[in-house]
């Protein structure tokens, strides 16, 4: 079994900190760059390093394996309003663990500032490994669009977590981003490989953009973020980009805010994509790759694009791993194909890495050897602890 300690709480979300609060769009519209209404779950022991701006905030996104049973202990720390923590895509009792009240359902399943309720779920197999979306019901109208919104990933039975980078276990810690170490051991999982796992929560509230209104809009406004994050086009073409190499100019920085993907060329990768909050149907792609539309359907179509709007998933397991089929390195852009809303920040990096590369730690769990032209190699591998823990 894994249990959780979570908390709700208030906390002022900047989605861009070189930005300002808001920023003129068109027709005396404004793009949300900073919410003072933010709200987000957190765990226990990362809640005083949110709160105190040590660490940045992102939406709380938990891993469990196939097969296991989760109890979330929630406490609402928030001022006013009612927290609840409803999850799809696992299992559960609904008249225990619906978060929601609603029908003739017993009880209160929300609660209150200050109180506490323990959620239990189950990561069934008949569900098996997917990506769950947690959703707050205590203030449906207003909560969800602050931030508070997080997401389960279920991995395979008997597997590990780490951060790709550290080598830290992140069993039981909130991260978007993990490296899955596969359990071969188990039943079913002999032939399976390790594998890159990015979790990617969208967010936007601009309800008028492409509908039949006039004059025609053109500039998304309101919040347009992913896991609490935006790089809207517009302050990077102030900052002195060219519109034409605006995704890729250093005078902004090195990277944009929003989340960065990388692996090594070849490695299995899959993006779960979450749409946490939105008012619209958006489109998800990744330049140079492709995925199957089910994932689990020998044969299934490849897709450069999937559509999702508010409250979908769905998993892109990337056709041919990082790279694609021909394993070629270099910068990516995972990114949303509906022009204002890239504009407004839905875009980032997927940065496909040598595999001499040590930005990153290999999936094989052995640091690679350097690589000369002559062939010859000037190290041996050395071994990566599961456990390395962050210096």
């Amino acid at each position: 079994m894994k249990s959780f300690n979570v908390s709700a709480i208030d906390k002022a979300i900047r989605y861009n900190k070189g930005t300002p609060g808001t920023m003129e769009v068109d027709l005396e519209r404004k793009m949300v760059l900073g919410n003072e209404s933010g709200k987000m779950y957190v765990l226990e022991g990362e809640k005083t390093k949110v709160a105190s701006g040590n660490l940045e905030p992102s939406p709380l996104t938990l891993h469990v394996n196939v097969g296991d049973c989760i109890k979330v202990n929630l406490k609402n720390e928030m001022a006013k309003d009612r927290a609840g923590f409803h999850v799809d895509n696992l299992a559960y009792d609904p008249k225990e663990s619906m978060g929601i009240n609603a029908g003739n359902n017993p009880g209160d399943q929300t609660v209150a500032p200050g109180q506490s309720k323990t959620y239990t779920f189950y990561a069934h197999p008949e569900f098996g490994e997917n990506s769950a979306l947690i959703q707050d019901w205590g203030n449906v109208i207003e909560n969800p669009r602050n931030g508070l919104f997080g997401a389960v990933i279920i991995g395979p039975k008997g597997s590990q977590y780490r951060d790709p980078v550290t080598g830290e276990d992140l069993g039981q810690k909130s991260s978007w981003r993990a490296d899955v170490i596969v359990d071969r051991t188990v039943s079913g999982n002999e032939k399976r490989q390790n594998y890159r796992s990015f979790a990617l929560l969208f967010q936007d509230e601009d309800n008028i953009i492409g509908t039949s209104f006039m004059p025609y809009i053109q500039k998304v406004a309101g919040v347009t973020a992913v896991n609490y994050r935006s790089e809207p086009t517009d302050y990077r073409t102030e900052k002195g980009c060219a519109y034409s190499e605006v995704l890729a100019c250093v005078k902004t920085g090195d990277q944009p805010v929003t989340p960065t993907i990388a692996a090594h060329v070849g490695d299995p990768v899959v993006i779960h994509v979450l749409g946490a909050f939105s008012e619209q149907v958006q489109l998800f792609s990744v330049s140079g790759h492709e995925w199957k539309h089910e994932p689990y359907i020998n044969g299934a179509d490849l897709v450069s694009t999937m559509e999702f709007g508010g409250s979908e998933v769905f998993n892109a397991w990337l056709h041919g791993g990082a790279g694609g089929p021909n394993g070629v390195p270099g910068d990516y852009l995972w990114l949303n194909q509906r022009p204002g809303y890239l504009d407004a920040g839905h875009w980032g990096m997927l940065k496909v890495l040598d595999r001499d590369s040590r930005a990153i730690l290999p999936l094989s769990g052995k640091a690679p050897a350097t690589q000369h032209a002559d062939g010859k190699s000037s190290a041996k591998s050395t071994p990566v602890s599961l456990k390395a823990k962050a210096k």
